[in-house]
């Protein structure tokens, strides 16, 4: 009889635990048929992009778990496996929901730059601006997340197994650059131009992480927030006289 009180009472807790996952998957249908999903359901997805977005910048892919990430979230785990089905999709739609947004950042400041009103130079320096600024702005701005994001991405960059999502959702507005570098460098050849927009991609993180590395030899000593500035004008100035040179 007392093994059979224990097990009811592990039952009732296991029921006890479920009951939010089974009523939110009752509550939140899935979008087939264009069936919108519920609000419970989307604020639970935020919830877990969010703890996710934070632990990949912190541990990296590897190093985090769907239990880590529902447990940040102080959901159930199998509220993840719910939504996201896989660490692998999760991961994908964390870089997938931001990568959307820079887009359009980026997009709306390339729509700004009237390149037939602007001279060479400052057609090139337009260019960079709109492209790069967008993302030091959010690595430096108030979002924690944004912060995470920013960070998550620059450890990504370097690394072959996600060059393919990085092209996925990152290549359409690059495209859309190149077309604008290559109208402002008519001359430059194709693959060094290429090239070039590489290299303004990996300089840019490195201002978005920045370490400031050499700050024991330098002259002068500014407080955090003034070396960041000056490694961005720096930073703009270099990637706009590499440019140049092509």
């Amino acid at each position: 009889m007392a093994t059979n009180t224990a097990v009811s009472k592990v039952a009732t807790k296991g029921r006890a635990r479920q009951a939010p996952v089974e009523a939110e998957a009752k509550a939140a249908p899935a979008a087939r048929g264009g069936r919108k999903k519920s609000r419970a359901g989307a604020d639970t997805r935020v919830k877990l992009l969010d703890a996710a977005e934070r632990l990949f910048a912190e541990d990296g892919y590897d190093g985090t778990s769907l239990r880590d990430i529902a447990n940040r979230a102080k959901l159930h785990l199998a509220l993840s496996t719910y939504h996201f089905g896989t660490k692998e999709k999760l991961f994908e739609e964390v870089i997938q929901r931001r990568a959307t947004e820079m887009e359009q950042i980026r997009l709306a400041e390339l729509a700004k730059i009237d390149l037939d009103k602007l001279s060479s130079d400052e057609a090139l320096m337009a260019l960079i601006e709109a492209y790069a600024l967008p993302m030091i702005r959010a690595r430096y701005g108030p979002s924690r997340q944004w912060q995470a994001y920013v960070r998550l991405v620059s450890q990504l960059i370097s690394v072959k197994r996600w060059v393919p999502l990085i092209r996925k959702y990152y290549d359409n507005c690059g495209r859309q650059f190149i077309a604008k570098f290559e109208k402002v460098l008519p001359h430059a050849d194709h693959d060094s131009l290429l090239d070039s927009f590489s290299f303004m991609i990996s300089n840019m993180l490195y201002v978005c992480s920045y370490t400031n590395r050499f700050d024991k030899q330098k002259a002068k000593h500014l407080s955090a927030k003034e070396d960041v500035d000056a490694a961005v004008k720096n930073f703009l100035r270099f990637t706009h006289a590499g440019f140049k040179a092509l």
